[in-house]
């Protein structure tokens, strides 16, 4: 049977503090402690119908370079660069502070080995998409990535094969693990709409059509394919908020659509009306969507779930055609990057990380949710 709700976190998870790690009796290493307290949280379903998603951390916060950015650039096949004053920039030389993020992600992948022993099921790994890379990421020269065509084109498939190579790590360190990835792309709303400024500020880079989004996303879909790693039904794509870009998505051969409803324009609106048919249209033609949600208090996901029924139901489908859909865990932080209130190349802080009593309320939600469209 398949599950009324699928749960799981946004790939980010806030390291253990000294407190959580003398409660849980934890080891002092943060990427061991971090991975033990997700398998506690997410390693089994609840109960048969709603199932959950373990997932290695991709940004523990323990330092400016343990974060989602880094760690997805020194994944990269064969790409160099360093923290630079403007921000994370590729190119010749391999700097100390890209050595030291690759190094937090061999900690993690090592850790994985202990703390999921003997583990059968989900494991998910999310990195930045291509779009969001390019706006992110600077060149040598200072100029983001999103100035040099021939780069961005390059993304996909370097994105591709250091995923390959990353999960073939994986593999082996936890050999009952059924990968799975979470492509975030928190920055293609700027990039579609020509928000994202030069280093000057004094302009912004020209929009990258949705059609040429979906090209990139094809190429790393069909590179994932080619080599084996992850079919389409286990790769999980942000799409934002824009209709043009579900449909980019869908001619790309996505088949699991991750949106966040806070998001999303009202139905009452045509933009929220083409969206929405987007999504509706793309369920029907068998794509799974994701919903991305802020489950702690004042995160107003409850409000959120409220909209996208009462939404379904206008669209003429019932709240047990919702059954299926998945709850990502989130802060909430990259709704800011999409709104264009935050440069995407700027180092967060702690509290854009998923923590512990975000995943437990997300957990505790889940039966009312899972009640709601079973009926």
């Amino acid at each position: 049977m398949s599950p009324l709700v699928t749960l799981t976190g946004d790939g980010t998870f806030r390291a253990p503090d000294t407190e959580a790690i003398i409660a849980h009796e934890l080891p002092d290493d943060p990427h061991l402690a971090a991975l033990m307290r997700l398998r506690a949280l997410l390693g089994d379903d609840l109960e048969d119908q709603i199932a959950t998603r373990l997932y290695l951390p991709a940004a523990l916060g323990i330092d400016d370079t343990d974060h989602l950015l880094p760690s997805t650039l020194v994944m990269l096949a064969g790409m160099t660069g360093d923290l630079a004053p403007y921000g994370w920039r590729m190119g010749p030389g391999l700097g100390r502070a890209w050595r030291h993020a690759w190094e937090q992600q061999q900690l993690t992948v090592e850790a994985a080995r202990i703390a999921l022993y003997g583990y059968e099921g989900p494991l998910m790994v999310t990195v930045l998409g291509p779009a969001t890379l390019a706006a992110a990421s600077f060149l040598s020269t200072g100029e983001r990535t999103l100035s040099d065509p021939g780069a961005v084109r390059d993304l996909p498939m370097l994105l591709a094969e250091g995923i390959t190579e990353h999960l073939a790590e994986l593999r082996d360190r936890v050999p009952g693990a059924r990968p799975h990835v979470l492509v975030r792309e928190d920055a293609v709303a700027g990039v579609v709409a020509g928000r994202i400024p030069t280093p000057s500020g004094r302009r912004r880079y020209p929009p990258i059509p949705a059609p040429e989004i979906g090209h990139l996303w094809l190429r790393l879909l069909a590179a994932l394919g080619e080599t084996g790693a992850l079919g389409a039904e286990e790769i999980t794509l942000g799409v934002g908020a824009d209709a043009a870009l579900v449909t980019a998505a869908r001619d790309a051969g996505a088949r699991r659509l991750a949106v966040a409803p806070r998001r999303q324009p009202a139905l009452s609106t045509d933009a929220g009306r083409g969206i929405w048919e987007g999504l509706a249209a793309a369920t029907e033609a068998g794509c799974a969507l994701e919903l991305v949600v802020d489950p702690r208090p004042g995160g107003g996901m409850a409000d959120e779930l409220d909209q996208v029924l009462e939404t379904w139901r206008r669209l003429g489908y019932s709240s047990a055609q919702a059954a299926g859909f998945g709850l990502i865990a989130h802060t909430g932080a990259s709704h800011d990057v999409h709104a264009g209130r935050v440069d995407p190349s700027a180092q967060p802080g702690l509290h854009t990380l998923l923590d512990e009593p975000g995943i437990e309320a997300l957990l505790r939600a889940a039966p009312a949710w899972a009640e709601r469209v079973e009926s």
